[in-house]
Protein backbone atom coordinates (compact mmCIF):
# COMPACT_ATOMS: atom_id res chain seq x y z
CA UNK A 1 0.00 0.00 0.00
CA UNK A 2 1.29 3.46 -0.83
CA UNK A 3 2.46 5.10 2.40
CA UNK A 4 0.75 8.44 1.71
CA UNK A 5 -2.61 6.66 1.94
CA UNK A 6 -2.00 5.44 5.48
CA UNK A 7 -2.67 8.80 7.07
CA UNK A 8 -5.94 9.18 5.19
CA UNK A 9 -7.09 5.78 6.43
CA UNK A 10 -5.75 6.42 9.94
CA UNK A 11 -7.64 9.68 10.25
CA UNK A 12 -10.87 8.13 8.96
CA UNK A 13 -10.66 5.32 11.53
CA UNK A 14 -9.80 7.51 14.52
CA UNK A 15 -12.51 10.01 13.57
CA UNK A 16 -15.04 7.19 13.69
CA UNK A 17 -13.70 5.86 17.01
CA UNK A 18 -13.79 9.38 18.48
CA UNK A 19 -17.44 9.69 17.51
CA UNK A 20 -18.31 6.27 18.95
CA UNK A 21 -16.47 7.14 22.18
CA UNK A 22 -19.05 9.85 22.83
CA UNK A 23 -21.89 7.30 22.61
CA UNK A 24 -22.78 4.28 24.74
CA UNK A 25 -19.54 2.36 25.39
CA UNK A 26 -20.68 -0.50 27.62
CA UNK A 27 -21.84 -2.69 24.74
CA UNK A 28 -20.06 -6.03 24.47
CA UNK A 29 -17.86 -6.81 21.48
CA UNK A 30 -19.38 -10.14 20.43
CA UNK A 31 -16.25 -11.79 19.06
CA UNK A 32 -13.88 -10.81 21.92
CA UNK A 33 -14.75 -12.31 25.28
CA UNK A 34 -15.13 -9.87 28.18
CA UNK A 35 -14.41 -6.80 26.06
CA UNK A 36 -16.69 -3.79 25.69
CA UNK A 37 -16.48 -0.85 23.33
CA UNK A 38 -14.97 1.15 26.21
CA UNK A 39 -12.27 -1.49 26.73
CA UNK A 40 -11.35 -1.32 23.04
CA UNK A 41 -11.21 2.48 23.02
CA UNK A 42 -9.00 2.50 26.12
CA UNK A 43 -6.77 -0.16 24.54
CA UNK A 44 -6.27 1.71 21.27
CA UNK A 45 -5.70 5.08 22.92
CA UNK A 46 -3.18 3.51 25.29
CA UNK A 47 -1.40 1.79 22.40
CA UNK A 48 -1.16 5.18 20.70
CA UNK A 49 0.30 6.69 23.88
CA UNK A 50 2.85 3.89 24.29
CA UNK A 51 4.03 4.14 20.69
CA UNK A 52 4.25 7.94 20.63
CA UNK A 53 6.21 8.08 23.90
CA UNK A 54 8.49 5.21 22.90
CA UNK A 55 9.33 6.81 19.56
CA UNK A 56 10.08 10.09 21.33
CA UNK A 57 12.55 8.44 23.72
CA UNK A 58 13.83 5.97 21.08
CA UNK A 59 13.20 3.04 23.42
CA UNK A 60 10.17 1.08 24.61
CA UNK A 61 8.18 2.70 27.39
CA UNK A 62 7.98 -0.67 29.12
CA UNK A 63 9.82 -3.95 28.59
CA UNK A 64 6.63 -6.02 28.81
CA UNK A 65 5.48 -4.78 25.41
CA UNK A 66 2.88 -2.44 24.02
CA UNK A 67 -0.17 -4.72 24.34
CA UNK A 68 0.47 -5.61 27.99
CA UNK A 69 1.03 -1.97 28.90
CA UNK A 70 -2.03 -0.80 26.98
CA UNK A 71 -4.29 -3.40 28.61
CA UNK A 72 -3.16 -2.63 32.17
CA UNK A 73 -5.86 -0.50 33.80
CA UNK A 74 -3.23 1.39 35.80
CA UNK A 75 -2.29 3.13 32.55
CA UNK A 76 -5.86 4.09 31.65
CA UNK A 77 -7.27 7.58 32.24
CA UNK A 78 -9.59 8.29 35.14
CA UNK A 79 -12.08 10.24 33.06
CA UNK A 80 -15.56 10.05 31.65
CA UNK A 81 -14.49 12.27 28.74
CA UNK A 82 -13.40 9.26 26.73
CA UNK A 83 -13.92 10.89 23.35
CA UNK A 84 -11.71 13.88 24.13
CA UNK A 85 -9.04 11.66 25.68
CA UNK A 86 -8.94 9.37 22.64
CA UNK A 87 -8.91 12.31 20.23
CA UNK A 88 -5.89 13.84 21.98
CA UNK A 89 -3.98 10.53 21.95
CA UNK A 90 -4.65 9.93 18.26
CA UNK A 91 -3.71 13.47 17.28
CA UNK A 92 -0.47 13.28 19.24
CA UNK A 93 0.47 9.94 17.70
CA UNK A 94 -0.22 11.25 14.19
CA UNK A 95 1.96 14.29 14.89
CA UNK A 96 4.82 12.08 16.10
CA UNK A 97 4.67 9.52 13.29
CA UNK A 98 3.97 11.79 10.35
CA UNK A 99 6.63 14.29 11.37
CA UNK A 100 8.93 11.67 9.82
CA UNK A 101 9.43 10.57 6.25
CA UNK A 102 8.56 6.91 5.64
CA UNK A 103 12.25 5.91 5.35
CA UNK A 104 13.41 7.74 8.49
CA UNK A 105 14.98 5.37 11.00
CA UNK A 106 13.11 5.30 14.32
CA UNK A 107 12.38 2.89 17.18
CA UNK A 108 9.97 0.06 16.28
CA UNK A 109 8.90 -3.29 17.70
CA UNK A 110 10.08 -5.13 14.60
CA UNK A 111 13.37 -7.01 14.40
CA UNK A 112 13.80 -6.15 10.73
CA UNK A 113 11.83 -2.97 9.96
CA UNK A 114 13.28 0.11 11.63
CA UNK A 115 11.66 2.96 9.74
CA UNK A 116 8.69 5.28 10.27
CA UNK A 117 6.79 3.43 7.54
CA UNK A 118 6.43 0.53 10.00
CA UNK A 119 4.37 2.65 12.39
CA UNK A 120 2.43 4.38 9.61
CA UNK A 121 1.23 0.95 8.59
CA UNK A 122 0.91 -0.69 12.03
CA UNK A 123 -1.03 2.13 13.68
CA UNK A 124 -3.33 2.53 10.68
CA UNK A 125 -4.09 -1.19 10.77
CA UNK A 126 -4.56 -1.02 14.55
CA UNK A 127 -7.06 1.82 14.23
CA UNK A 128 -8.99 0.21 11.37
CA UNK A 129 -9.32 -3.17 13.08
CA UNK A 130 -10.47 -1.77 16.39
CA UNK A 131 -12.82 0.66 14.67
CA UNK A 132 -14.53 -2.44 13.32
CA UNK A 133 -14.52 -4.04 16.79
CA UNK A 134 -16.13 -0.99 18.37
CA UNK A 135 -18.74 -0.81 15.63
CA UNK A 136 -19.49 -4.49 16.30
CA UNK A 137 -20.49 -3.53 19.84
CA UNK A 138 -23.12 -1.32 18.20
CA UNK A 139 -24.11 -4.09 15.74
CA UNK A 140 -23.33 -1.75 12.84
CA UNK A 141 -20.01 -2.65 11.23
CA UNK A 142 -18.60 -1.15 8.06
CA UNK A 143 -16.04 -3.12 6.03
CA UNK A 144 -12.39 -2.19 6.13
CA UNK A 145 -11.17 -0.52 2.93
CA UNK A 146 -10.18 -3.25 0.44
CA UNK A 147 -6.71 -1.89 -0.31
CA UNK A 148 -6.01 -1.45 3.39
CA UNK A 149 -7.30 -4.95 4.09
CA UNK A 150 -4.95 -6.46 1.48
CA UNK A 151 -2.09 -4.59 3.14
CA UNK A 152 -3.24 -5.82 6.54
CA UNK A 153 -3.14 -9.45 5.44
CA UNK A 154 0.36 -8.90 4.06
CA UNK A 155 1.38 -7.40 7.41
CA UNK A 156 -0.14 -10.30 9.32
CA UNK A 157 2.04 -12.85 7.53
CA UNK A 158 5.13 -10.70 6.84
CA UNK A 159 5.43 -9.26 10.35
CA UNK A 160 3.36 -11.00 12.99
CA UNK A 161 3.68 -14.56 11.72
CA UNK A 162 7.23 -14.20 10.39
CA UNK A 163 8.62 -12.53 13.52
CA UNK A 164 6.45 -13.87 16.33
CA UNK A 165 4.70 -17.04 15.21
CA UNK A 166 7.09 -18.50 12.66
CA UNK A 167 6.56 -22.14 13.68
CA UNK A 168 3.05 -21.93 15.16
CA UNK A 169 1.30 -23.23 12.03
CA UNK A 170 3.93 -25.82 11.15
CA UNK A 171 2.58 -29.09 9.82
CA UNK A 172 1.15 -30.40 6.59
CA UNK A 173 -1.27 -28.92 4.08
CA UNK A 174 -1.80 -25.87 1.93
CA UNK A 175 -4.20 -22.95 2.33
CA UNK A 176 -5.20 -20.53 -0.41
CA UNK A 177 -6.83 -17.19 0.38
CA UNK A 178 -8.34 -15.19 -2.48
CA UNK A 179 -9.81 -11.69 -2.28
CA UNK A 180 -12.78 -11.21 -4.57
CA UNK A 181 -12.89 -7.40 -4.60
CA UNK A 182 -9.20 -6.49 -4.84
CA UNK A 183 -5.91 -7.88 -6.14
CA UNK A 184 -4.89 -10.20 -3.33
CA UNK A 185 -4.06 -13.92 -3.16
CA UNK A 186 -1.97 -15.84 -0.65
CA UNK A 187 -0.72 -19.41 -0.96
CA UNK A 188 0.29 -20.77 2.45
CA UNK A 189 2.35 -23.96 2.48
CA UNK A 190 2.97 -25.73 5.78
CA UNK A 191 6.26 -27.47 6.57
CA UNK A 192 7.58 -29.25 9.65
CA UNK A 193 9.49 -26.12 10.68
CA UNK A 194 6.96 -23.44 9.74
CA UNK A 195 5.18 -22.01 6.73
CA UNK A 196 5.92 -20.30 3.44
CA UNK A 197 3.57 -17.58 2.20
CA UNK A 198 3.54 -16.63 -1.47
CA UNK A 199 1.38 -13.91 -2.99
CA UNK A 200 0.23 -15.98 -5.91
CA UNK A 201 -2.61 -18.04 -7.28
CA UNK A 202 -2.56 -21.73 -6.49
CA UNK A 203 -4.63 -24.78 -5.65
CA UNK A 204 -4.58 -25.50 -1.94
CA UNK A 205 -5.97 -28.31 0.16
CA UNK A 206 -8.46 -25.65 1.17
CA UNK A 207 -9.39 -22.35 -0.43
CA UNK A 208 -11.25 -19.43 1.12
CA UNK A 209 -12.66 -16.62 -0.99
CA UNK A 210 -14.34 -13.39 -0.01
CA UNK A 211 -14.04 -9.62 0.17
CA UNK A 212 -10.62 -8.45 1.35
CA UNK A 213 -12.13 -7.04 4.54
CA UNK A 214 -13.63 -10.42 5.44
CA UNK A 215 -10.33 -12.21 4.76
CA UNK A 216 -8.49 -9.76 7.03
CA UNK A 217 -11.11 -10.26 9.72
CA UNK A 218 -10.69 -14.02 9.30
CA UNK A 219 -6.91 -14.02 9.81
CA UNK A 220 -7.41 -11.80 12.86
CA UNK A 221 -10.05 -14.15 14.31
CA UNK A 222 -12.93 -11.72 13.92
CA UNK A 223 -14.85 -13.87 11.43
CA UNK A 224 -14.93 -17.62 10.92
CA UNK A 225 -14.46 -19.55 7.70
CA UNK A 226 -18.22 -20.13 7.58
CA UNK A 227 -18.58 -16.48 6.55
CA UNK A 228 -16.35 -17.06 3.51
CA UNK A 229 -16.77 -19.14 0.38
CA UNK A 230 -14.68 -22.26 0.95
CA UNK A 231 -13.55 -25.32 -0.99
CA UNK A 232 -11.75 -28.32 0.45
CA UNK A 233 -10.57 -29.26 3.92
CA UNK A 234 -11.92 -26.51 6.16
CA UNK A 235 -10.27 -28.11 9.21
CA UNK A 236 -7.10 -26.35 8.03
CA UNK A 237 -8.88 -23.00 8.34
CA UNK A 238 -10.01 -23.85 11.86
CA UNK A 239 -6.43 -24.79 12.73
CA UNK A 240 -5.14 -21.59 11.13
CA UNK A 241 -7.29 -19.51 13.47
CA UNK A 242 -6.51 -21.64 16.52
CA UNK A 243 -2.73 -21.56 16.08
CA UNK A 244 -2.09 -18.13 14.54
CA UNK A 245 -3.38 -15.89 17.31
CA UNK A 246 -1.49 -12.67 17.98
Amino acid sequence: MRTHLYREQFEAAVKRITALASEETQGAIPHIENWTARDAILHVGSVFSFVARSIAQNAPLNDNGVAAWANDSINHPDTEELSEWFKSKSEHLAEVIWSHLPDDEIWTTSRSIKTAAFWMRRMTQEAAMHRWDIEAAHAATNPIDAELAIDGIDEFYDFFVAERLSDAFAGKGTVHLHATDADGEWMITRFNEGIEVEKTHGKGDVAARGPASDLLLFVWNRKTHSELETFGDTKLLVEHQRLLQV
